[in-house]
């Protein structure tokens, strides 16, 4: 049975390897910016993560104004019967475009502020399993 606490931490480990390899990519493309035939990687997650939730019925009402325990989501008290399996982050390289004469596709203003938001979104996420791990301490302790 997956619990909300397990899904949440599953899903924030998967989004911090996510946010981690899309550095990598960000890095990856600024360093080939000017490499001849280079083609852009990215990775998708947000996506996978959402249709996974979706189908486990974890965000089922979220854009409902009036969230009743009825109706919220199957789970809530009943419990999960599907286990969730963490979304693992894919490298897609986009190889339908090209933006230069030598079949570069590297832009770097998009890059570079792709890496910044990158960085941002790698705070947040950090910042919440922070706060996560304060909560089960402050439940574990008590204080």
């Amino acid at each position: 049975m997956a619990t909300i606490d397990s899904v949440l931490f599953s899903s924030l480990q998967s989004a911090l390897t996510a946010s981690q390899l899309s550095q990598q990519a960000y890095a990856n493309n600024i360093a080939n910016a000017n490499t001849p035939g280079y083609k852009r990687q990215s990775v998708a997650f947000s996506q996978l993560l959402a249709q996974q939730l979706n189908a486990m019925g974890y965000l089922q009402g979220s854009s409902n104004s009036s969230l009743s325990m009825a109706t919220n989501s199957s789970l809530d008290l009943s419990g999960a019967s599907s286990t969730f399996n963490p979304v693992q982050p894919v490298v897609v390289t986009d190889s339908s475009t090209s933006t230069k004469n030598n079949g570069n596709n590297v832009d770097l203003n998009v890059e570079m502020s792709g890496l910044a938001q990158n960085q941002v979104n790698y705070a947040a996420l950090v910042t919440e399993m922070n706060n996560q791990f304060a909560m089960l301490r402050s439940a574990i302790l008590g204080s």
